[in-house]
């Protein structure tokens, strides 16, 4: 109990210590930034994952010049303002890997300008042709040999949630796990299978440190 106490102590402390405005000129080519959206699949992955953020890109700094490489519709390199005011509120959250240079955050974004004209993948599903935000980060990380997030069956996240339903209720009969499925209904068992990684197992990994956070201290 003591230690548990201790824990939470510290953790407040250190929470309390991270800058709540986001500097532009802090940001390090490589780092995560997260934020939501007001769009009806980000409040359906809000729902999904019981966590404030619903997308993830990748800090492309080049001098004074600050960018976000992102997968949206289709992979793109976004300017720092723009992608910032499509946040809910303008809220961010910025993490950094514990291991992050100049020359590893290039390999990072390097790789995941690889992926820039791709198209977005709507239906979270395996392979590079179609690409979702958090599987694009997870990729650019991988590509220096480091592995972030994890993989979470669908069946474990909040797919009954009722703004996820109304959201497969619009595409399921496109997905491609649905192919000659009846109803959503028959197709939500393939559904279930399919592993996504999400923006906030990426948020949780522990190689990464907590820069700065405009959102609350208990959504951060």
């Amino acid at each position: 109990m003591l230690s548990a106490l201790l824990a939470a102590s510290v953790a407040a402390a250190f929470l309390e210590r991270v800058p709540t405005q986001v500097d532009p000129a802090a940001l390090q080519t490589g780092d995560l930034v997260f934020h939501t959206s007001r769009t009806p699949q980000a409040r359906a992955i809000v729902w999904a994952t019981a966590s404030p953020y619903a997308h993830v890109g990748l800090i492309d700094r080049s001098g004074d010049a600050v960018h976000v490489v992102e997968a949206v519709q289709p992979v793109k390199r976004t300017p720092w303002a723009a992608w910032r005011a499509r946040g809910l509120g303008g809220h961010v959250t910025v993490m950094r890997h514990r291991d992050l240079d100049e020359a590893r955050g290039r390999a990072v974004i390097a790789a995941a300008k690889r992926h820039l004209g791709r198209p977005y993948d709507l239906y979270f599903t395996p392979g590079e042709d179609r690409i979702y935000c958090s599987e694009l980060v997870a990729l650019a990380y991988a590509s220096i040999g480091v592995t972030l997030g994890e993989s979470t069956p669908a069946r474990e996240l909040g797919l009954h949630s009722a703004p996820v339903q109304a959201l497969l209720r619009r595409r399921w009969r496109r997905h491609p796990s649905c192919a000659g499925a009846p109803s959503l209904a028959a197709c939500m068992p393939a559904l279930e299978r399919v592993e996504i990684v999400t923006p906030v197992s990426l948020r949780r990994d522990a190689q990464l440190t907590l820069v700065a956070s405009s959102y609350p201290a208990t959504l951060r």
